[in-house]
């Protein structure tokens, strides 16, 4: 009898050192190993023991430590890309966040790898019954009802009779998730009941061939019941007991008394540090005051668990532990995997609603077809939709309402659509009176579709009538990249684009630096009259309107150069912060303190500065100055609004000063051809307005040249950016063809480098995110991915090049 009872339990460690050993694939090793690198000496420089002036130093430096470790096994799950499954999917939730396509293939996944879903017979311990109710709930899809099948009722079946002892965790943390009706509520208060009974009263522990591993999950399992009778003392005796037999001085956990099966290994220690994280134990710290042994989260750091190359299993593990440090560690409650107890997955939802926002307005700015007054209806609308749901989630106190209340804001959003009207009649601008001399227009004498290419103004202070193109009153489509900016001398806000006293809403007074309005740019455009201008929201009152652009009048509020040293100009001085979204508070800075800057990152349309002792602040000008910057390798020129048609008219825009000046325009009716000089009159700005684009004269073929012809499509968030076909030189590369495109269609680009060195940085505002990321711009040609820079890849006729946004 007693050999059949090894033999039985022999075997169900068996079956689960072949999941955890034999399980998943190993990460993929490509070109994102360098970015890798940089995260992986990210958090390799928190594990660095350097005490501070503090007596906190070590524990912000390993909780940075921890953030970047989380920042690299997202990124190592993301490059896993279709093969994402249910606890990839459970990682990324709680981690910033999940794109749709990626909860798709956690979907498909399920429904495949799952035996009852997929038709098959349940193994003895029940891992993907857990596994897949934790991934479909993570992902916002119900249990109960999964193509028709009800796996939850599948687990109450064998709840009320369990396999074996680990499907007694199994089963109990599966039905922990949620909340599903009262049978499983039984079921829960069963499992929980026989689990307690099964902790030997004389050591505090779970027994079993691996007691490490099973202790460890009956923490977790019961973590998530802290409300049925008898859990928090059966907590709290286990905790002193894992503290008193398993911990080790290095951090790791092993069982002393079965070195065959209880030696440490790193399955087991991310096991265990989850497992007492969920159970309220700060593992940032040494377990029960041992000042001369190392914190359990420590150990997992430096065992460098989600690095490229180990297992998938092992940097899901990894991942999911250092999330539930961070949340216990932030003052959470629970685990994170009681999703309808606790609120660990808020943030990223909240992060994730926005986004869909961002991408939703995006694809109504570059809708060629819509008015502007469609426009600015619809991305009102959107707004007026993310406040509620943005409001709905921060008061969410659960994972499964904020991941329902996000859902139903993208859902909302999906369904704001933007009317089309029918393609405007070119407008002949009236006489104008300049210099005291009158001008008649000339009527255009044909009209062309709408090119993205950049016009030249020229501005003269003679009085003689000036030839230039007739503008057609549709607003000319323009890139969708938003930015912040402020103004730089008087500006005037219109209530719509037909510039008129009565239609004048605000004045805004030309004033100091730290006290300059603020704007939102919504969109450009031309409007009826001819001028360029922006339509903006002003970033305090939340007024919207129409205001002339240019140079003159406005600048980033933000840096985006290489700034590497800065002066805090703001009375008040700024805060420096341990994360990038300017939280964790680290010290205040007062006015005229100069800092050394490392790097700028991009943050929304707000940028921040990254200084070198790895600490963010704002990158905002009217809070710092930059007294020191690099010299950029970034290539970039202003974008301008293009004429609409050709011909010949003279007009007289009015300026946000007052004063007036004279245009002139000569263009082609090819996209690209545009041809022209700039002279201005005093106190007369120019008519040329700066957006946030950067686009080159890409190369484009000449009558005589040899020409051949590329498809090119760009996708972002599961959606198709834009799409068509170009003419360009024979010889050119796919990089001359994706700028020449981007000038075709009126894209924002930015990229660094030349030929092999070329690297695309940006396309409609989706950027490439800092080193380790892995957000960025991929590309293909004929679906393959050469091996070798955009800029060094020669093009042959006929070829398809393919833009994808990794995320």
């Amino acid at each position: 009898m007693k050999r059949k009872q090894f033999l039985y339990r022999f075997s169900i460690v068996l079956g689960i050192s072949l999941i955890f050993f034999s399980g998943g694939n190993l990460s993929r090793a490509d070109a994102a190993s360098a970015s890798r690198a940089d995260v992986a000496s990210a958090y390799n420089y928190g594990l660095t023991k350097v005490k501070g002036p503090g007596p906190n130093s070590e524990v912000y430096t390993v909780s940075d430590a921890v953030d970047s470790a989380i920042s690299a096994g997202l990124a190592e799950i993301a490059q896993k890309g279709p093969k994402i499954d249910a606890w990839d999917a459970t990682c990324l939730v709680f981690g910033d966040r999940i794109t749709d396509s990626q909860a798709q293939y956690a979907y498909e996944s399920i429904l495949k790898n799952n035996d009852f879903l997929s038709g098959g017979s349940q193994g003895l311990n029940r891992i993907s019954d857990v596994s897949a109710v934790n991934g479909l709930v993570a992902i916002g899809k119900d249990p109960t009802n999964v193509n028709g099948k009800n796996l939850v009722a599948n687990i109450v079946k064998d709840a009320n009779n369990p396999a074996s002892d680990y499907s007694i965790v199994n089963d109990l943390e599966a039905l922990s998730t949620g909340s599903y009706g009262q049978a499983s509520e039984n079921a829960r208060t069963s499992l929980t009941k026989k689990l307690i009974g099964m902790q030997d009263q004389k050591t505090g522990l779970w027994n079993g061939l691996d007691k490490v591993d099973y202790t460890a999950r009956a923490i977790l399992a019961l973590s998530m019941n802290t409300n049925q009778p008898g859990v928090a003392d059966a907590l709290n005796t286990a905790v002193k007991a894992v503290s008193n037999h398993f911990y080790q001085k290095n951090g790791g956990f092993a069982d002393s008394s079965n070195t065959m099966y209880g030696a440490e290994n790193a399955y087991n220690d991310v096991t265990m540090t989850n497992a007492l994280a969920s159970a309220g134990v700060n593992v940032y710290v040494p377990l029960k005051g041992k000042t001369d042994y190392i914190a359990p989260v420590q150990r997992a750091l430096d065992q460098h668990l989600v690095s490229a190359g180990n297992r998938a299993m092992l940097i899901q593990q990894a991942t999911w532990a250092f999330e539930q440090a961070r949340f216990t560690r932030n003052g959470g409650k629970g685990s994170i995997f009681a999703f309808n107890q606790t609120d660990a997955a808020k943030h990223g939802e909240i992060v994730n609603i926005k986004d869909a926002a961002i991408t939703k307005k995006r694809l109504i700015i570059i809708d060629p077809q819509a008015t502007a007054a469609a426009k600015s209806d619809a991305l009102n609308l959107v707004d007026k939709i993310l406040v509620k749901y943005v409001r709905k989630l921060r008061a969410d106190s659960t994972s499964s309402a904020a991941i329902a209340d996000r859902a139903a804001g993208v859902k909302e959003f999906n369904n704001v659509t933007v009317s089309h009207a029918a393609r405007a009649t070119p407008v002949t601008p009236p006489t104008v009176t300049n210099n005291n001399v009158t001008v008649v227009n000339n009527p255009a004498s044909s009209s062309s579709a709408s090119s993205s290419s950049a016009a030249t103004s020229t501005s003269s202070s003679s009085s003689v009538p000036i030839s230039t193109p007739t503008v057609s009153g549709k607003p000319v489509k323009k890139a969708s990249h938003r930015s912040i900016v402020y103004a730089l001398t008087t500006v005037k806000l219109y209530r719509s684009s037909n510039f008129t006293k009565s239609n004048l809403t605000k004045t805004y007074k030309k004033r100091a630096r730290i006290n300059r309005p603020m704007f939102l740019v919504i969109s450009q455009q031309m409007n009826k009259q001819g001028h360029a201008i922006y339509r903006v929201k002003d970033m305090n009152s939340g007024k919207t309107g129409y205001t002339l652009s240019g140079s003159k009048y406005f600048a980033h509020a933000y840096y985006s150069a290489k700034v590497t040293r800065i002066k805090v100009i703001n009375p008040k001085g700024i805060n420096e912060y341990g994360k990038v979204n300017l939280t964790s508070k680290k010290r205040h800075v007062k006015k005229n303190a100069s800092l050394s800057v490392r790097k700028v990152v991009n943050y929304g349309l707000s940028n921040r500065m990254q200084l070198t002792n790895g600490r963010y602040i704002t990158a905002n000008k009217k809070l710092i100055l930059a007294t020191k910057i690099k010299k950029s390798s970034q290539n970039t020129r202003p974008s301008t609004p293009t004429a609409t048609t050709t011909g010949t008219s003279t007009s007289t825009p009015p300026t946000n000063s007052g004063s007036t000046a004279t245009t002139t325009t000569t263009t082609s009716s090819k996209p690209t051809a545009t041809t022209g000089t700039t002279t201005t009159t005093n106190n007369s700005p120019s008519a040329t307005p700066t957006l946030p684009v950067a686009l080159t004269n890409p190369v484009t073929p000449s009558n005589d040249a040899k020409t051949i012809t590329t498809t090119i499509s760009i996708h972002a968030d599961g959606a198709t950016i834009a799409s068509g076909s170009i003419k360009v030189s024979s010889g050119a590369s796919a990089f001359d063809a994706l700028q020449a495109f981007a000038q075709q269609q009126g894209l924002a680009l930015t990229y660094k480098g030349s030929g092999a060195t070329t690297y695309v940085t940006g396309i409609n505002g989706y950027n490439a995110g800092p080193a380790g990321t892995m957000t960025g711009w991929l590309y293909s040609v004929n679906g393959t991915e050469p091996g070798s820079s955009m800029g060094a890849y020669t093009l042959k006729d006929g070829d398809s090049i393919s833009m994808t946004y990794n995320k």
